[in-house]
């Protein structure tokens, strides 16, 4: 069977978030939203339009840890016995999401933001963002969990979906395939508007990950899928798949190219960049740029375009010669 798209309202600038309604041979939902009461209200209107309640979902199948989208698992569960599966990859963001969005705000607060040469006011913006979703966001019982793999196939609406390991946007996000009907659950790995490549916390004793060049290599092997109909975790579905590929990454590089320009100029700091590369959002909105202007720096460093060197604790990047 098709997935049935159920949009439910978020507070994010990314807008609405889609839960994949699954109806035989048993309900089961493909991601849930936020946990608001207005959301909540939304997935319990899609639910009936087919004769269904939370208590009736037998599965919640999580594509990435991200709160607009397995906010409302906890509701779920407390009128069902059904069980959340999530990649071995992600449970703790799940049953401890306190801890690991301190463990990712202490990474910011004490590294990343000030490498990127945040000023003060615009760096508290970022840490009380990640303090609050922490707070706010309500644990999953670990015995309510059910982990799968990546290279797993999972029997999603009477076919088996293969679990592909999708990073760049999150590295922890998994998208699912289907062979024989040509259907792909993007997750937020191809969207209408090119994700953002969130900034992971490294391991310990290692280097951070550069997400937009993973989110790139992602990108290629989406591409390389026969697929008929893209199912996304925001937007309308949609397909020619290879079409918006291209279009993003075309864009991508011409921003990248837009950032080696300035490099060039001497603007040599990630706040500094941002600050030109993103002066059409309100100055106290900047910071929604860090991200993607990280990630065309890390493309040049990769291409062996630009370096970078640690200046008083800063970044700042220089061209090579």
């Amino acid at each position: 069977m098709k997935p049935i798209r159920i949009e439910l309202p978020t507070e994010f600038n990314v807008g609405p978030v889609n839960s994949y309604l699954f109806t035989d041979p048993e309900p089961i939902l493909v991601d849930c939203g936020v946990d608001t009461e207005a959301c909540w209200a939304t997935l319990q209107a899609g639910l009936s339009q087919h004769s269904l309640t939370p208590a009736d979902i037998r599965r919640i199948i999580i594509t990435h840890p991200h709160v607009d989208h397995f906010g409302l698992a906890t509701r779920i569960l407390a009128l069902s016995d059904c069980q959340v599966w999530v990649s071995d990859l992600a449970p703790e963001w799940l049953t401890n999401p306190k801890k690991m969005f301190g463990l990712r705000l202490a990474y910011y607060r004490n590294h990343f933001l000030r490498q990127a040469g945040l000023p003060e006011e615009a760096s508290q913006l970022v840490q009380a963002y990640f303090a609050k979703v922490g707070e706010e966001t309500t644990p999953i019982p670990s015995e309510r969990i059910q982990t799968f793999r990546v290279g797993d196939e999972l029997a999603i609406g009477g076919t088996n979906w293969q679990v592909l390991h999708m990073p760049g946007h999150a590295s922890h996000q998994t998208c699912f395939y289907q062979p024989e009907s040509l259907q792909f659950l993007s997750a937020d790995m191809l969207l209408p508007k090119t994700p953002t490549p969130i900034v992971e916390r490294p391991l310990p004793n290692q280097p951070r990950q550069p997400s937009l060049p993973i989110f790139m290599e992602s990108l290629a092997r989406c591409e390389a899928l026969d697929i008929d109909t893209v199912y996304p975790g925001h937007g309308d579905p949609f397909q020619n798949h290879r079409q918006l590929i291209q279009k993003q990454r075309s864009r991508i590089h011409k921003r990248k190219e837009e950032a080696l320009t300035l490099i060039q100029q001497g603007t040599c700091t990630a706040n500094d960049l941002v600050n030109e590369m993103y002066a059409h959002y309100p100055p106290a909105m900047r910071f929604a740029g860090l991200w993607m202007l990280i990630g065309y720096a890390d493309l040049l460093q990769a291409e062996g375009k630009v370096g970078v060197e640690t200046i008083a604790g800063v970044w700042r990047y220089y061209v090579n010669e």
